[in-house]
């Protein structure tokens, strides 16, 4: 009785259900998708790989459903019109075009893009399978299913368009033909007053900051395939950027991530060329002239549940589309195409103008204040975009050893302070958010006590406690004006590699210099070196938590110091134990996570009732330093980070509240290394994760001249020397094609 109640829910449905869940995937997808490049929420991200996996999955077998009852004979099965069927399945055509918002979740799905293609053609020959079967016997939907598949085609071309243009050597290929000279005369900044001498001033309006970001990234997206630069272009952005402010720079940078990332996962690649905006106008008016010929029809014959079904796909079609629309009106590739185009002589550009800006300038980051928890003396500016109108997530992650060992998230830097009305909205929204974290954790939970039992792990792979701590604009101008060098030294190619791999420069001036224990951690691995100054950071953090007090701006310098050093050492901890994958170019990441885990279980050992809060385990290890103690237990290597930022902690009392000044600069010369270190497309994979810090970075390092690395050096030369060559040929006529052609010599020798 319950498998004939269930067999007969089946055949009622399961055509029905699958086609409103396919158009519900598809809702979803093109509302939250853009939410990946805003927040790093690891259940928001998998939520959306999993509708984005079913999306393709449940259009393919609906339409597999279709065509399979097309020579099934039985009538229980076949409960739709075959006309409907048929009309049914051009709408799935029309889903596996996929939203504008998504194309590839990652780099590697473009790469797949034959696959994706061969994956196509079956279902359209499925589709036209059943027209062939149906339309000779019933014509009545032969025009509206036709309109539908014209609309279905365009959309699976865009898709299959986009995913080519943005597999990595399409990209690359296409980076090399670019003409470089055309982009340098895009960049027209004369006039936009940009120069600002007031590092927290946000001086640009934000339709200039696109502008700008615009230009810059149709040059610096070539270091996402680790490729190279003019020397013109050069020069151009190292005096830009030494020119503007650090917030307008961060706003400038931000936007160009955000370009990259629209390129790279969206169909920005293909909906910006003009045919596509003639396709656009085809499939919207095909959809429109559908839904007025099916209404027109007599439709006594279909089954009211059909009908609602039918016009449900018709009116989310078409919604569907006007969402898509108002997205591409309203993006900042309009508004960029339109700052550079428009002279705004006529009426119509001036207001399209005045509209566009005033919907960009909600996109215009926005700052709140917040103090730090144990002082709450110390304020900072901290980024607090709403959600919708963020371009990346605006946090900095943190995981800490000492936190973890403790079972306890790490103690979020600031604390902020919202109305009531903004928390109970933020939580409203964020219930069913909530729900799907409840969710998934439980079930994560469940596989990693499975795991546990069959195999008790050696390496720490996702620590379990993490917080996030918000962007400090300060924290950003301290970063900022560690990368504004005098361009006389950038040129030096001796100086360039020494401030990359060197980071021996801030620690001459320490007292007491236990060079034996430093020169072996600066020669260490960078995991070993992270880790050591990690334990050096936490220790001293929480014994100067009640004695530094902002007395003098001297002080305050220190304690930002302070503050931003606890806040880069847990940030590089989480990357190193959290992001294998990006961090797998500068660390070798098994090892790292092997030592990792033996400072944890050492950490762990030490926790008692007198050690039961982070102050106490930090008092007990720094107790328990002895000035004799071995830096390295020979039967257990992997002890040494631990072993050596104890040491070197312990005799950094002597230096007082400067110390902070050393341990922020180690820092900086981490965030530097593994910034220039890890590959451009590695880097870019970040973005559809929230963006990272250590992207920002690579970016500005790139825009302030220094994209030295090792295997460059000889072609560097060759560069400059070439570049030089060009500049002197000024009254020549084909300097433009000279530039070209030497910069592309030099990138295809890169490439290779």
């Amino acid at each position: 009785m319950a498998f004939s109640f269930i067999s007969d829910l089946w055949n009622k449905w399961n055509i029905r259900g699958f086609v409103v869940l396919s158009l519900s995937l598809r809702i979803f997808l093109i509302l939250f998708a853009p939410l990946r490049k805003k927040t790093a929420n690891p259940y928001i991200i998998s939520l959306l790989w999993l509708a984005y996996l079913m999306a393709d999955s449940v259009a393919a077998f609906a339409v597999g459903l279709i065509s399979h009852n097309q020579g099934n004979s039985n009538t229980h099965v076949i409960e739709v019109d075959g006309a409907l069927q048929a009309f049914w399945a051009s709408f799935l055509l029309l889903h596996l075009g996929g939203p504008d918002t998504i194309t590839a979740f990652s780099l590697e799905d473009s790469s797949l893009w034959r696959r994706h293609v061969l994956s196509l053609i079956f279902q359209v020959g499925a589709a036209i399978y059943v027209f062939v079967r149906i339309f000779p016997s019933d014509k009545s939907l032969v025009i509206p299913t036709i309109l539908v598949f014209l609309t279905g085609f365009i959309k699976i071309a865009e898709r299959t368009l986009a995913l080519y243009l943005s597999s990595f050597p399409k990209l690359k290929e296409s980076m090399l033909l670019d003409n470089e000279q055309r982009l340098l005369e895009e960049l027209n900044v004369g006039g936009d007053g940009y120069e600002c001498s007031d590092e927290e001033r946000a001086k640009l309006d934000e339709s200039v900051v696109v502008k700008h970001a615009y230009s810059f990234f149709q040059i610096f997206k070539i270091f996402t395939a680790d490729l190279i630069y003019t020397k013109q272009q050069r020069e151009m952005s190292i005096d830009y950027f030494g020119k503007v402010s650090a917030v307008d720079a961060l706003r400038v940078v931000s936007v160009e991530l955000n370009f990259i990332y629209e390129e790279l996962h969206t169909k920005a690649l293909t909906i910006r060329h003009k045919l596509s905006y003639i396709s656009r106008i085809i499939a919207f008016t095909s959809m429109v002239v559908a839904l007025v010929l099916f209404n027109r029809l007599k439709k006594y014959r279909f089954p009211e549940l059909d009908l609602k079904v039918t016009h449900i796909l018709l009116f989310g079609g078409i919604i569907l589309d006007g969402i898509a629309l108002f997205n591409l009106i309203f993006s900042d590739w309009i508004v960029a195409k339109i700052k550079h185009t428009t002279t705004r002589s006529s009426k119509l550009d001036a207001f399209l103008y005045k509209l566009l800006s005033t919907i960009d300038y909600l996109r215009k980051p926005r700052y709140i204040t917040c103090e730090v928890e144990p002082n709450t003396n110390v304020t900072y500016e901290v980024l607090d975009t709403p959600l919708i109108f963020r371009r990346w997530s605006e946090s900095i992650p943190a995981c800490n050893l000492f936190s973890e060992a403790l079972k306890e998230s790490p103690r979020k830097i600031c604390k902020c302070n919202h109305f009531w009305g903004i928390v109970i909205f933020k939580n409203i929204c964020s219930f069913p958010f909530r729900m799907v974290n409840t969710i998934i954790s439980y079930f994560l939970r469940v596989g990693e006590t499975i795991v546990r039992c069959c195999d008790k792990r050696s390496m720490m792979v996702n620590t379990k406690y993490m917080s996030k701590n918000l962007f400090m604009k300060k924290l950003w101008i301290f970063i900022f004006n560690d990368l504004k060098w005098d361009p006389e030294k950038v040129d030096d190619l001796e100086w360039m590699t020494r401030l990359v791999n060197s980071n021996q420069s801030f620690l001459s001036n320490m007292p007491n210099d236990p060079r034996n224990i430093l020169e072996r951690i600066t020669k260490a691995n960078i995991h070993n070196y992270i880790i050591a100054w990690h334990v050096i950071t936490e220790i001293w953090y929480n014994k100067d938590k009640q004695s530094m007090r902002p007395t003098t701006t001297l002080n305050r310098n220190l304690i930002d110091r302070r503050e931003f050093s606890k806040i880069l050492s847990d940030y590089m901890v989480y990357l190193l134990l959290n992001q294998p994958n990006l961090m797998s170019d500068v660390v070798m990441v098994g090892i790292a996570q092997m030592v990792s885990t033996k400072t944890l279980l050492k950490l762990r050992g030490l926790i008692g009732d007198a050690t039961k809060d982070l102050n106490g385990l930090c008092e007990e290890l720094y107790n328990g330093v002895q000035d004799g103690m071995s830096p390295q237990d020979p039967a257990d290597p992997l002890n040494s980070s631990l072993n050596d930022g104890l040491l070197v902690a312990h005799r950094l009392k002597d230096d007082g509240e400067s110390k902070w000044e050393d341990i922020s600069n180690a820092w900086l010369w981490t965030l530097r290394y593994a910034a220039i270190n890890i590959k451009g497309e590695t880097h870019v994979q970040a973005l559809a994760k929230g963006g990272e810090l250590l992207t920002f970075v690579w970016l500005l390092m790139a825009h302030r001249g220094c994209f030295y690395k090792s295997e460059w050096g000889m072609y560097r030369s060759f560069w400059e020397e070439r570049s030089l060559t060009i500049v002197k040929r000024n009254d020549s006529d084909d300097i433009g094609d000279t530039d070209d052609s030497d910069a592309s010599e030099v990138n295809n020798k890169c490439s290779a």
